[in-house]
């Protein structure tokens, strides 16, 4: 991941400020809402939900980490990364 665990809290908070903890740990260690829900008990979201907001989440990550490079022709080209 390029982005660092504050970073992904961050854009987690936008997406779902009350289960922005859960979301972030399940994007950076891959944790699945399962093993959320045995951890911390019963989350206040249901599993489709969830896997619903992270999608929405990945998705932010993955805008944030997209940049337009212009090559030599005039065409724009997406880099991915820092």
């Amino acid at each position: 991941m390029y982005l660092e665990e504050k970073e992904i809290f961050e854009i987690c908070m936008g997406v779902d400020s009350f289960i922005a903890a859960e979301l972030t740990e399940s994007i950076v260690r891959g944790t699945s809402y399962d093993m959320l829900e045995a951890h911390y008990g019963i989350l206040p979201i249901s599993k489709s939900h969830f896997y619903r907001k992270k999608g929405t989440a990945n998705m932010l990550i993955r805008q944030r980490m997209a940049h337009l490079v212009e090559e030599l022709n005039g065409q724009y080209m997406i880099e991915w990364g820092e």
